[in-house]
């Protein structure tokens, strides 16, 4: 079995406590993948040392814009060079599609391209004060900026916040999730090592949320953080950022509705649910894990549905023909069985699926509820598996509450032929992203972060910068 390190000040190393690693496995099988070093208190310790000597060199704060810009684009040709070898590894590790394991690091690249346009263009201001002063303003990093990543997209996620980061100047530390540490551990920091970054720039170390993760957010010496993953982790953030008065983004769970109107195509609502809720085996946070369908086509949806559901073929993300992958592991999967199991005890019946698959592995049947009321938990908390909630409402008032009674507010949808209900309805829905007769429009360049619970600050696009930068202003007295 491979042995996997943490990647610190340019070096690939063991942690400080020798014997100190956590076991990776690839949930279609099982068995054990890779192992990798454990971060503890004093890997955390060195990997921000690294990372604020490199912030106060000033090597990447000074670097010409251009010359930064270069750089990034040079970290994505290598990202896309090393995305078959990394594809194979996240694949095994997370379960997902081969293809789109390998597209991880396609799309990894793109933010660095993308973000390697923003680097002259952080731009400040002058302000009129008087005729004796000259005033103006300048936008700089942070310093040494902490990311923690989730398992579901682990080099997506990863490379939308740190791209972003880069591009301000910042010096990073990334805590990879435990779960699926190995391709960010190797083919991943192979990218940032082959493109030639500066040592301490960028810092990888793996180890749990209550170790490492916290005494990384904890740390005197980081200046800001970035998180994605659930609410309750979220939270804690937020208090220990809070604690230090440091910023933060934070992009948390979602429980998005899709609101199908009468004179929908049925179809489009079908293809947006194979990889909206069943894709990546429901493991998104912006899932479309509510059908709010008008009750005059309700019954021919859930018809639709559940034969989508039945006919996906189950199997491990690296053969071909896969379309339903397993969850992560045996406590999501049971997480999964145990709101399946309370859906159908409050009445929600399930017209396909509702258990786990009965094979080797973490996997779970494709699963439609039809008859699910607004208050049942099945409707109001996220599952963050292939469980999709079939809702009826009788007009469109009665939809928008539906829509927008839970905790969330991360995405929502509608499905109509009507331009002006879809743009009405987009008014009215509570989310950071409103999505119409598709799911998953955006790219790179739409910033993405949700409402309410689901979170706040910007990733994507140009508007996320911005939370990577801090305003000075300076005036001087002529």
């Amino acid at each position: 079995m491979e042995k996997y390190q943490h990647y610190i000040n340019g070096k690939w190393v063991d942690s400080v406590v020798k014997g100190e690693s956590i076991i990776v496995n690839d949930p279609a099988t099982e068995e054990a993948v890779g192992e990798i070093s454990c971060a503890v208190k004093d890997d955390v310790d060195l990997a921000v040392e690294s990372a604020k000597k490199s912030y106060e060199s000033r090597i990447l704060v000074d670097m010409p814009p251009m010359e930064r810009a270069n750089l990034m684009r040079k970290i994505a040709n290598e990202l896309r060079k090393v995305s078959k070898e990394g594809g194979k590894i996240l694949c095994l590790e997370n379960g997902k599609l081969l293809p789109a394991a390998e597209f991880e690091f396609v799309d990894a690249a793109n933010y660095f391209d993308y973000y390697s346009g923003l680097t002259d263009k952080i731009e400040g201001r002058t302000i009129p004060v008087n005729s004796q002063v000259m005033d103006y303003t300048i936008y700089e990093p942070y310093g040494v900026s902490a990311h923690i990543v989730p398992w579901n997209y682990p080099i997506s996620m990863l490379a939308r916040s740190l791209s972003c980061a880069f591009a301000a100047g910042n010096s990073t530390v990334i805590k990879t999730a435990e779960l699926t540490p190995l391709s960010t551990a190797s083919a991943f920091a192979k990218a940032i090592d082959n493109a030639g970054v500066p040592a301490g720039l960028i810092n990888i170390i793996c180890g749990y949320g209550s170790g490492a993760g916290n005494d990384l957010t904890a740390h005197k010496d980081v200046s800001q953080v970035s998180f994605t993953g659930s609410v309750k982790t979220g939270k804690a953030i937020l208090h220990a950022a809070a604690e230090r008065a440091i910023p933060a983004v934070v992009e948390l769970g979602g429980k998005s509705a899709a609101v199908v109107m009468p004179d929908a195509d049925l179809d489009k609502v079908v293809n947006a649910a194979k990889g909206a809720i069943f894709g990546q085996a429901g493991q998104i946070c912006s899932a479309m894990s509510r059908v709010i369908a008008h009750k005059s086509i309700k019954n021919e949806l859930v018809d639709k549905l559940a034969n989508l559901a039945t006919s996906l073929k189950v199997g491990h993300g690296s053969e071909d023909g896969t379309e339903l992958t397993p969850v992560i592991s045996e406590e999501q999967l049971q997480k999964i069985e145990n709101f399946s199991r309370s859906g159908q005890q409050a009445g929600a019946n399930a017209v396909a699926g509702g258990n786990r698959v009965d094979r080797k592995g973490y996997y779970f049947e494709a699963t439609v509820f039809d008859n699910v009321q607004p208050e049942m938990t099945i409707a109001q908390e996220e599952i963050f598996g292939p469980v999709l909630s079939v809702l009826e409402y009788n007009d469109q008032d009665e939809a928008i509450d539906i829509a927008n009674n839970t905790e969330f507010g991360l995405a929502a949808g509608v499905f109509t032929n009507d331009v002006n209900q879809a743009t009405k309805m987009a008014s009215q829905l509570n989310g950071g992203q409103i999505y119409v007769n598709s799911w998953f429009t955006g790219s790179v360049a739409t910033p993405f972060g949700g409402y309410k619970q689901s979170g706040y600050s910007r990733e994507k696009g140009q508007e996320a910068i911005k939370s990577y930068l801090q305003l000075k202003n300076v005036g001087i007295q002529l």
